[in-house]
């Protein structure tokens, strides 16, 4: 991996990343084997492919550019709970691999935090790279220095031993309920940029 510009700076036109301290240089923007590039979520990443890239992982509904900078607006806000990061293919300058850490704060462990990983996916036709096993080094990297005691995520059985060659490991069983009509982009987050 070869350090880059600040992260801020890899964000194109808009230069404003999802985390506000990336163009203080907190993060720099990494690149991967001279054709990537692991950053920060920019807010210009919806016209990158974004939505489509979130497709191939699960129902990503009608994310529209106004809901996405929405979200986008409310997770900046938010960017000590929430940091996104993006793997770009430099030459189409396509999103092809995203993955969230989520920062819990708890009362257990003397206060201590505890890290989720969301939403792990690498495009179709990048896989095999190693994008995912990279990724997944920035969110574990992430949590350590956002003082996380542990980190968890969920994941189908048939992606366990690929999680376990990165350094995690099986641990309980996740319950589920569904909401029923959960709200999609919601007023506070349609237009929150606004």
């Amino acid at each position: 991996r070869v350090p880059r510009s600040p992260a801020g700076a890899a964000c194109g036109a808009t230069g404003e990343a999802s985390h506000p301290h990336a163009s203080m240089g907190e993060m720099t923007a990494v690149t991967i084997g001279g054709e990537y590039e692991l950053r920060y979520l920019c807010r210009d990443d919806h016209a990158k492919g974004y939505a489509a890239l979130l497709a191939q992982l699960t129902d990503v509904g009608d994310l529209t550019e106004a809901c996405f900078a929405g979200v986008f607006t409310l997770r900046q806000q938010q960017a000590d709970v929430y940091r996104t990061f993006v793997i770009e293919h430099l030459k189409s300058q396509r999103a092809v691999a995203t993955g969230t850490l989520l920062v819990e704060a708890k009362f257990v462990h003397g206060g201590s935090r505890v890290g989720h990983v969301e939403d792990v996916v690498v495009d179709n036709e990048h896989r095999k790279k190693g994008l995912a096993r990279e990724l997944l080094s920035a969110l574990s990297e992430e949590a350590r220095r956002m003082g996380c005691y542990k980190v968890i995520l969920d994941c189908n059985e048939s992606n366990t031993p690929f999680y376990e060659k990165c350094g995690y490991r099986a641990c309980e069983r996740q319950m589920r309920f569904d909401v029923p009509h959960a709200a999609a982009c919601s007023p506070k987050t349609e237009g929150a940029d606004g």
